[in-house]
């Protein structure tokens, strides 16, 4: 993962297939929309190259930019396991990696919205702390990407 991601400075990517669960509209229709983080895609992401899924592929031309996301309010107050779930016209889906700090959350060629989920479904809310590119030398490189 990091010779794909193209810096050796940085977390590589977390998630993959096999670590998401796909949810239906249905499973996500209690979630607070103003607990969640909105964002406009990046016109510049590439999802795929002919049949190749290269969206985590930063090297390849996939995507590289981000979102630092946090738990807005204290860490302790959330029973259970946290993990972060994802909205967008092609899929919804949440991550089954736990969330322990703060995230980096790549960003498609889509709308997308975040949300923080416990393992016993309850929503939590999310703030964002910036924005970045994978390579661009930040300091949100150090945290985990999902």
């Amino acid at each position: 993962m990091y010779i794909i991601s193209g810096t050796l400075r940085e977390k590589p990517q977390e998630t993959h297939f096999w670590n998401n669960l796909k949810l239906t509209q249905q499973d996500i229709l209690y979630l607070d929309k103003d607990k969640m983080i909105h964002c406009e895609g990046s016109s510049s992401a590439k999802r795929w190259w002919k049949r190749i899924p290269i969206f985590h592929m930063p090297i390849f031309g996939g995507w590289k930019k981000y979102i630092l996301v946090q738990k807005a309010d204290e860490w302790s107050e959330v029973k259970g396991d946290m993990y972060i779930g994802w909205i967008c016209p092609e899929v919804v889906g949440v991550s089954r990696i736990p969330l322990r700090s703060p995230v980096r959350l790549l960003l498609g060629p889509g709308k997308v919205s975040f949300f923080g989920i416990n393992s016993k479904g309850e929503q939590f809310e999310l703030e964002k702390v910036g924005i970045g590119y994978i390579g661009d030398g930040s300091s949100y490189g150090r945290y985990p990407l999902r």
